[in-house]
């Protein structure tokens, strides 16, 4: 009878689980914090990178502002949205709202399991994206640059389908980055793609954190789906009303 009881009752008990992971909830205490500052041709956004022990995030702080906001039934959100809308008729790039190539996602990296988790949102439509971590093939150069007080050494690669020049510090040994970008004996502090993103550290902190936190505001329930697929889905045309496609910073679908 009980093992009867407890067959009946373990659907419910898993789907708690599942809905518990899915809510806002502290992971761990951080012991590092870099902001980025992200620019692109007529858009420019500040992102966030924080590293712990077992995982670390990078993710648009403005977008996680207004997720905040609308959790909270801001009314500051409405007038934010009104702007948004506006914003595609102001010429001047630096007048607008902060706005980005991957504004909707956070990304996780679990560092002793080796993967990414990537919780990427697409017109209403919420992705979970888990996959191994990939090294880029970096070519090391002799350049070096000073960056936040810190020397830093360029490196190379081409990933994904775009060519990435960054500058790393061996004085954070560290070996990661912004976005999907990692592998070097540092932390990367500056990595450019001509002509599509420039991204920059600006300031890096070590005490005074916030903890690393699993961010779901609006408790989003997000569909696990193949890296490829879900690639091969959002730059097909006609994913938004107007006819047009998903731009990502990743644009190869083949790797």
């Amino acid at each position: 009878m009980k093992s009867k009881f407890f067959l009946i009752v373990l659907p419910f008990m898993l789907n708690a689980v599942m809905c518990y992971a899915q809510k806002t909830h502290i992971i761990e205490p951080a012991e590092l914090e870099i902001t980025y500052s992200i620019k692109e041709p007529g858009f420019w956004d500040t992102y966030i990178f924080r590293y712990g022990k077992n995982v670390s995030q990078y993710f648009s702080c403005h977008s996680l502002k207004e997720d905040k906001m609308l959790a909270d039934d801001d009314p500051a959100r409405s007038a934010m949205w009104d702007k948004r809308l506006a914003d595609y008729d102001e010429p001047d790039p630096a007048k607008r709202l902060p706005g980005s190539t991957g504004y909707n996602n956070i990304i996780y990296c679990y560092h002793k399991d080796g993967i990414f988790k990537t919780y990427a949102r697409v017109f209403g439509t919420h992705y979970l994206i888990t996959e191994n971590i990939t090294i880029p093939e970096w070519t090391l150069c002799e350049d070096t640059t000073s960056i936040l007080g810190m020397e830093c050494k360029k490196a190379t690669t081409n990933f994904r389908g775009r060519y990435w020049e960054v500058w790393y510090t061996e004085d954070i040994p560290i070996s990661q980055g912004p976005w999907k970008l990692c592998g070097l004996p540092g932390m990367i502090l500056k990595a450019n793609c001509p002509k599509f993103m420039l991204i920059e550290a600006i300031s890096i902190k070590n005490k005074n954190l916030e903890p690393v936190t699993f961010y779901n505001y609006l408790n989003y329930k997000y569909a696990p789906i193949d890296r490829m697929e879900y690639l091969k889905k959002v730059h097909k045309p006609g994913i938004y009303p107007t006819g047009g496609n998903h731009r990502t910073i990743e644009i190869d679908d083949k790797k």
